[in-house]
């Protein structure tokens, strides 16, 4: 995106907020919404797409039966418009998979997200032990969302 502004392209990179595990803390990122898309405003009748394919970073144009793609400017303005969105690691009702401790390779439900007083990101699952279901608090970096 630097490189093409740096040529006078008009670039647009729609972007979500998304929580993350940084160090075992909670933290809100931005990430790309669509990861390895940037969409560039082209004026009417420029035909010089070589610049763009021989810049640093772009290995493609989106093309469909060799025509580059065109897009409405309304889809656009919709994505710039939308309200900036926050996707919280996991989600009440997520399936896990335990990945680390003494429950590596259980199943577990999502309850909540929370943070402990030591600042460590955990979170409280429903997990069957025992054919019993049993409310367990496990570091957020223990687990992870079910394929």
């Amino acid at each position: 995106m630097e490189n093409l502004g740096n040529q006078g392209f008009k670039c647009f990179l729609p972007t979500i907020r998304v929580e993350r595990l940084r160090g075992g803390h909670r933290a809100m990122i931005s990430e790309a919404l669509f990861p390895r898309y940037l969409f560039v405003y082209l004026e009417a009748g420029r035909s010089n797409w070589s610049a763009i394919r021989s810049t640093r970073g772009v290995s493609h144009l989106v093309r469909f039966g060799g025509i580059a793609v065109r897009l409405h400017s309304s889809l656009i303005d919709a994505l710039t418009e939308q309200p900036s969105r926050n996707k919280a690691l996991f989600d009440a009702g997520d399936q896990l998979k335990v990945i680390d401790g003494p429950f590596i390779g259980f199943e577990a439900e999502v309850l909540r997200l929370y943070e402990a007083p030591d600042g460590e990101a955990r979170v409280m699952v429903l997990m069957d032990i025992l054919t019993r279901p049993q409310k367990i608090s496990l570091p957020a970096s223990a687990v992870r969302k079910a394929a």
